[in-house]
């Protein structure tokens, strides 16, 4: 009986607390677009990294096959 009343108590805690969370979602999102915003603007564009990391790879293959 005491597992049910237990049960029964954590049941509507969890409910209850969704009540206290408005706005969370909005909240979380608009935190996620500034971090991408923020790394974007400290890294650069992932395509950039990426053409950059490949011309030096090429480079890279250039110089072994010179020598």
């Amino acid at each position: 009986m005491n597992l049910i009343k237990y049960l029964l108590l954590a049941t509507l805690a969890m409910g209850s607390t969704s009540v206290f969370a408005e706005g969370g979602a909005e909240r979380s999102q608009q935190f996620v677009d500034t971090f991408l915003k923020e790394q974007e603007r400290l890294f650069g564009d992932r395509q950039q990294v990426l053409v950059k990391r490949e011309r030096q790879a090429q480079e890279t293959a250039r110089e072994v096959a010179k020598d």
